[in-house]
């Protein structure tokens, strides 16, 4: 089977996923660029430019597992149906905001848009998707939300020079009404009521609470690579490799992702996923070192390989081994352990690189990750029922 994908991951149902995905996304970078410029416009303060993002990761971090769930009993469309008005109404009234407080408030319906439209996407992804493909799938979707954080941050800055914000507010408008007319079109077939939802929502998926929690360890070092990782490098005179380092990412984030969404439905969603989880180990480990432009350039392209295969892989291994009627919640729940993850590791890595530096915010980033390996290793042990054999 070639690495490249098949015509199983191009059906209507998931190119709506896709292009949900990639939607939401270019709307939610372009007000995540802006959004810190306005604030201190309005004479806003570092800390509550710190504020803004805080307040709306840990409004997903608590809906999303939730949000699975409904999933799981109601279908796709009734979940993302609020989130788009969620984000339309937010953006409408950030046109009204005149304060920072004001602005941090509404942060909140950004996180419940981001929450209510992201995840039921994904899920839909999943179960729309053949058990044999589902990890390309997967890599598909998120390959698009990758290109959507590509595409996000030129055109704030291109909005923010023709109009301004109240331009960039506009355009986010117009991608709510965008993502209505999507979700409008799915089928109806797969967007309904679930019929096999479980009998009571439950607040997380105990069988993706492993897989989980391995998540969560390996990304606590997550956000110090774009909070802390620019002080570092610019406190050592390297300016211009960081430059390059946030070319690279992406770009081979990209790349790696668009070449190899198949693989881990050959090798095995947990062997991928544990060496994916051991590359960014590598990659943190590498960022500790005092910054050069040759180890900021391979930490780059070692950091986008393991980013690249983690999440989605991890993602087709909770669909796997959750029972059929909470495969919703088990996404939900992964999602949130993310979140957790960055919410927790931006005040760890803070506080060590406060307190000892930031080479050593860097290297408990790559422990935490190295215990997450083992973790998540150590889930072979229980096969689950309906992980599939590796093809070939």
């Amino acid at each position: 089977m070639p690495l490249l994908g098949s015509r199983t991951v191009f059906t209507p149902t998931l190119l709506a996923c896709y292009g949900i995905t990639a939607a939401v996304h270019v709307a939610s970078i372009v007000l995540n660029t802006l959004l810190p410029f306005h604030v201190v416009d309005l004479g806003g303060t570092k800390t509550q430019v710190g504020l803004l993002f805080s307040v709306m990761t840990i409004v997903s971090m608590f809906l999303r597992p939730t949000v699975g769930g409904w999933v799981d009993r109601f279908g796709a469309r009734p979940v993302i149906a609020p989130g788009i008005a969620a984000l339309a109404l937010t953006s409408l009234a950030l046109q009204l905001a005149t304060t920072p407080v004001a602005i941090i408030v509404l942060m909140v319906g950004l996180g419940i848009a981001n929450g209510l439209i992201t995840t039921p996407a994904s899920v839909l992804t999943a179960l729309s998707s053949p058990a044999a493909h589902r990890g390309e799938a997967l890599g598909t979707y998120y390959l698009a939300g990758s290109l959507g954080i590509a595409v996000g941050p030129p055109l704030a800055f291109g909005l923010r020079a023709l109009g301004g914000m109240r331009l960039a507010l506009a355009v986010v408008v117009a991608f709510a009404v965008l993502l209505a007319v999507i979700v409008a079109r799915l089928p109806a077939n797969v967007a309904g009521p679930a019929a096999a939802g479980p009998p009571r929502l439950r607040l997380i998926s105990r069988s993706a609470l492993t897989v989980s929690f391995a998540l969560v360890l390996s990304t606590i070092g997550h956000s110090s690579v774009f909070a802390f990782l620019p002080l570092y490098a610019v406190g050592q005179g390297q300016t211009a490799a960081l430059a390059w380092f946030f070319v690279i990412y992406p770009a081979w984030l990209i790349t790696w992702r668009a070449l190899l969404r198949g693989v881990s439905d050959r090798l095995g969603h947990l062997r991928v996923s544990v060496f994916a989880m051991s590359v960014l180990a590598v990659a943190y480990l590498l960022l500790a070192l005092p910054p050069t432009p040759l180890s900021l350039a391979l930490a780059a392209l070692v950091l986008a390989s393991g980013n690249a295969l983690l999440y989605p892989t991890l993602a087709a291994l909770v669909v796997e081994r959750a029972p059929e009627a909470e495969r919703g919640l088990a996404l939900g729940t992964l999602s949130g352990a993310w979140d957790l993850g960055v919410v927790v590791g931006s005040v760890l890595i803070g506080a060590v690189a406060d307190r000892v530096s930031y080479g050593a915010g860097f290297a408990v980033g790559a422990g935490f990750a190295a215990l997450g390996v083992g973790v998540l290793a150590l889930t072979a042990a229980r096969r689950p029922m309906a992980e599939p054999v590796p093809a070939g």
